[in-house]
This record gives C-alpha cells, sequence and structure tokens, in this order.
C-alpha cells in the first residue's frame, strides 16, 4: 500500500515517517533521562502491581491457558507468556494500583513499556533501542489523543483513553523495536487503530476492568506491530475516514491535525507525562498539593477543619466521586477520602489506600466534615475548587488548579531522588536487593547492549496471592 501521494501524508503516515527514520543521537538528553525516570516508575509499580489480587488473577488465567515457559517474562514472577500475553499481563500489573505515571494515551507508561519491553526481550534489542521506542510510544500516544481533542474531551464522552489511544501508543513502541520501516509503521498504526477500545463504565462499580485496558492496549500494540512486519495492511486513513474513522468514531467527525502534528519530530513529548507522588487518581492530585501545602504554611489539621466545601466539574465529578468506598478502587476515586487521610496524616501513599481507612474514627470524623458538589462552570483542567472554613472561623477559599500540572509534571517534577526514593518504598518490601537491581539496571540502559539485566530484576519466584 502506497503512501499518501498528495505531500500532506494522513496522520499515522507522518507519524511513521518520523519514527521510523528517528534514531538515538536525535533524542535531547533530557528526553532520555527523563525516560528512564518514567522506566524506573513503571516498573517498581508494575512489580507491586503484581501481588495484588487483580493482576494475579489476570497472570493465572494467562499462564493456565498458555503455559509458563515461552515467550517473554511475567514481571514479578519466574513465568513467561507469548509476547502479546506477557504485555497484557505487565501491563496489567503496571496499572493494578492506579500509580503508575499518566500523560501519552492517557496512562503512558503501563500501555508503552510492557510492549516495548516484551518485544526488546524477544528481538535481543538494546537499551537504547528499548529506550527510544518508548519515547517513541509515548510520543505516537500523546499525539493520538490531541488529534480526538485531548484528555478532557474525550474522557468527558466516556472514554478511556488508555485504552483507546493506549493501544497506538503500544503499536509505536513495538514497531520502532521491530525495525519496521515507514510502510509497516504505518500499517501498525492502522491496525492498533481498528482494534481501540475501553470505556469508563467501570467506574459504576469498581471492575477490574480499569487496571486491564493498559494491559489489552499493550496486546494490541504488539500483535498490530508483529501482523505489520507480516505484511497485514491496516487502514491509512484511521483516523481521517469518514466512515469508521477514529474522529468519526471518537469526536463525532471533528479532528485537530495541526494539534497532533505540532513539533513533531521536535517535542518528543516525554516532559508531558507526569508521576505521580500519590497513590490516587491524578484528578485528585492538586488538591492534595493544595492541602499539604495549607498544612505547611496555615498550619491546617485535622482537628482545626470545621467544615470543607469541594466543588468540580461534570466530568471530574464522575471520576473522583466513588461511594460507598469499601475497596481500595472506592478509595482511590473518592476525593473527599484523599482530603480526609491527608489531613490526618499528611500523606498519600498506597497505605493510605489500601485497605480504606474510612472506618477509623478520626479519618471518619473529617470525611464527615466534607462536601463535594457539582459545577458545570469548571472544567476538567480547571480542577477543583475548595472553601475551608476552620474552628476559629478563619475562611480559606483557594481553587486546586490543574490536577495534570499538580505534583509529578515537567512545571513540578519529581526528582531523580523522589523517584528512586518511591522505587525503593515499591519494592523493597518484596526483596531491598530487588530494588537496588532494578534501579542500577535502569540507570545503565543507555550502556546495555540488550535488556537482560534489566529482566533479570523484574523476576521474582514467590507465588503471587
Amino acid at each position: 500500500m502506497a503512501f499518501d501521494t498528495d505531500g500532506i501524508g494522513t496522520l499515522t503516515e507522518r507519524f511513521a515517517a518520523l519514527w521510523s527514520g528517528l534514531r538515538w543521537t536525535d533524542v535531547p538528553e533530557a528526553d532520555i533521562a527523563g525516560i528512564k525516570d518514567h522506566v524506573l516508575d513503571t516498573l517498581a509499580v508494575a512489580l507491586a502491581g503484581a501481588r495484588t489480587s487483580e493482576a494475579a488473577r489476570v497472570i493465572r488465567v494467562l499462564t493456565t491457558a498458555n503455559g509458563r515457559k515461552a515467550g517473554a517474562t511475567v514481571w514479578g514472577t519466574a513465568d513467561r507468556l507469548p509476547l502479546s500475553q506477557a504485555a497484557l499481563a505487565n501491563g496489567t500489573s503496571a496499572h493494578a494500583r492506579d500509580f503508575d505515571d499518566g500523560g501519552g494515551a492517557g496512562h503512558a507508561g503501563s500501555t508503552v513499556i510492557p510492549a516495548a519491553l516484551a518485544v526488546a526481550e524477544s528481538t535481543g534489542a538494546s537499551g537504547r533501542d528499548f529506550l527510544l521506542a518508548t519515547i517513541a510510544g509515548y510520543d505516537v500516544g500523546y499525539r493520538c489523543l490531541l488529534a480526538i481533542g485531548g484528555f478532557a474531551v474525550h474522557t468527558g464522552r466516556g472514554w478511556h483513553s488508555s485504552g483507546t489511544m493506549g493501544s497506538l501508543g503500544a503499536a509505536a513502541a513495538a514497531a520502532k523495536v521491530l525495525g519496521l520501516d515507514a510502510e509497516q509503521f504505518a500499517d501498525a498504526l492502522g491496525i492498533a487503530g481498528s482494534f481501540t477500545g475501553g470505556v469508563w463504565a467501570f467506574i459504576d462499580d469498581g471492575a477490574m476492568t480499569k487496571r486491564l485496558h493498559p494491559g489489552k492496549a499493550c496486546e494490541t500494540g504488539v500483535e498490530a506491530a508483529l501482523l505489520a512486519q507480516g505484511g497485514v495492511t491496516g487502514p491509512r486513513r484511521i483516523f481521517e475516514s469518514e466512515f469508521g474513522g477514529l474522529f468519526t468514531t471518537y469526536n463525532s467527525g471533528v479532528g485537530f491535525r495541526e494539534k497532533a502534528l505540532d513539533g513533531l519530530g521536535v517535542n518528543l513529548n516525554v516532559a508531558s507525562s507526569y508521576l505521580k507522588p500519590y497513590a490516587c487518581c491524578r484528578g485528585s492530585h492538586s488538591t492534595i498539593d493544595t492541602l499539604l501545602a495549607l498544612m505547611s504554611s496555615r498550619g491546617l489539621r485535622s482537628d482545626n477543619v470545621k467544615r470543607i466545601d469541594i466543588a468540580a466539574g461534570q466530568t471530574a465529578y464522575d471520576m473522583i466521586n466513588v461511594y460507598p468506598i469499601e475497596t481500595v478502587f472506592d478509595a482511590q476515586f473518592n476525593l473527599p477520602y484523599a482530603v480526609s487521610v491527608v489531613l490526618v496524616s499528611g500523606e498519600a501513599g498506597l497505605g493510605q489506600f489500601e485497605p480504606p481507612r474510612l472506618n477509623e474514627p478520626e479519618v471518619r470524623s473529617v470525611f464527615d466534615r466534607i462536601s463535594f458538589t457539582m459545577d458545570q462552570s469548571i472544567g476538567l483542567e480547571d480542577g477543583p475548587r475548595l472553601h475551608i472554613e476552620l474552628t476559629d472561623g478563619t475562611i480559606i477559599a483557594t481553587p486546586a488548579g490543574n490536577p495534570t500540572l499538580a505534583k509529578g509534571s515537567a512545571v513540578q517534577p519529581m526528582t531523580h531522588v523522589e523517584v528512586v526514593a518511591k522505587a525503593h518504598a515499591l519494592v523493597d518490601p518484596i526483596d531491598p536487593a530487588l530494588a537496588d537491581a532494578l534501579i542500577s539496571a535502569v540507570e545503565g540502559l543507555d550502556q546495555a547492549s540488550d535488556v537482560t539485566s534489566l529482566l533479570n530484576a523484574l523476576k521474582v519466584r514467590s507465588e503471587l496471592p
């Protein structure tokens, strides 16, 4: 199938033309350092995630059906699975506690890194090949999401972008590792685009599909790239086709081509992603930032707060108002709960959400002093608004700000030291030596002839729950 010859090219052709030819020496040093932090963060989160009941169930199902000995490594175990199935399992583990990074097509690391690493393992790719492919996935996934209106618009329609556009990011990463030419690369994106899916219906009952969507995107991306390598074609106008294209399917026929192509090949969108310092939905993070700042600057405490009124826009309200709070999922997607545990403990790590602490008297007391309402005038990227009344009569009224710009973003980045500390906090309970090995392997990736050392740091022989 020939490229569009009008001199413009479809979106997937433009992405493929750039990324099939981009080399390691074209990548800025800042992006290399940044992507290594994202790789470390994703793999540490995944090792912890593999021990959750959700991920363990997925791994058991897949290993029972496929055996345990052939293919790519299943992180956090001694098992192996066929490439796409390993990517499915590892993507699920990486997202199992919603502590993975964001950006790209949604949750960038969990939708890209499992696909890139599975293929890198199977092909004997170098550490640089793997890192470059990971950057490709972050960049293409982010641009695909921009093309259909961006995160706020897409999420507002009920689509889970990690499952929808994440598939294309994963395909780009897998295609780059495989060394596909521009024709095959474009086919891989078209095939992946044909397989996209993922909806927010899990918000009603906490269904495990939330955790599965990044894994499914990785599975789709690996399969799409392998199919393209084998000569299977994908629609070149996967975005633009009026009948069944992604502009039509996901955004009522409206596409944002110029936004999607802006800075292509110059801005690789590593810095457009963020790391998570808090173990809950990103929609709550700017509020947590605001509370921690007020606790430091104004002496805010659980016992001197009389009442907190929180208002958020429709989409945010739907996302972070899950009730009743019975599971870790419920706690992670309830903003008043996050506010309560932060005011009580000053922390928002995994221990504050798993298991939920709502039955603890002090947490419950704060929770009962919080109201959460929906305000149609507030946009998703505006962030919640807080009205805090203290016991001495003081009123503090403040916007929390855009959650995507909260701590962990390029505006307020987590330092490398903080990323390493988070990795230790997640992996040390499994094996402190494993944490050290993982950190060392990631830091040396750009000098590694293959990814063997990294994979060795992801193998755990103890039984899953």
